[in-house]
């Protein structure tokens, strides 16, 4: 397409040819970043919910009245793996405390922070449990 007057055809200048395609990968690849960032976040905060709920249901099941403390940690280990993998099973400690002036079961689970993918790099998360045992 041209000017019809000048015989001139419009559109980019000769040092601006190409600049869009660029422009095009440039912006591409800082969304493509930012959308990764946030689908990286998403999967760390759904890694951290999920510890937290393990933990949380296996102090509440080992609470029970014939469950103990051992019986709590494997219910928490039993729902790591299922719902992620066992290796953020690996460190689930329980303790007995007192809540309120009643016994109770504290289930603390440690696992790494998702960085790349679900490969934790170096920082962890804590997430502790509590249930008071009735009875």
């Amino acid at each position: 397409m041209g000017d019809a007057r000048t015989g001139k055809k419009l559109g980019a200048t000769g040092g601006q040819q190409g600049s869009a395609v660029a422009e095009f990968v440039m912006v591409s690849a800082l969304l493509l970043a930012v959308f990764m960032g946030v689908v990286q976040l998403t999967l760390a905060l759904h890694v951290r919910n999920t510890l937290l709920d393990a933990a949380a249901n296996g102090a509440r099941y080992g609470t029970l009245a014939d469950r103990g403390p051992a019986d709590g940690v494997a219910r928490t280990r039993e729902i790591i793996a299922g719902a992620l993998n066992e290796g953020y099973a690996g460190n689930v400690q329980a303790r007995s405390i007192e809540i309120g002036g009643q016994p109770g079961l504290e289930i603390t689970v440690r696992a790494g922070v998702p960085m790349i993918g679900l490969i934790p790099l170096f920082a962890q998360f804590e997430v502790r449990g509590e249930a008071v045992r009735y009875g």
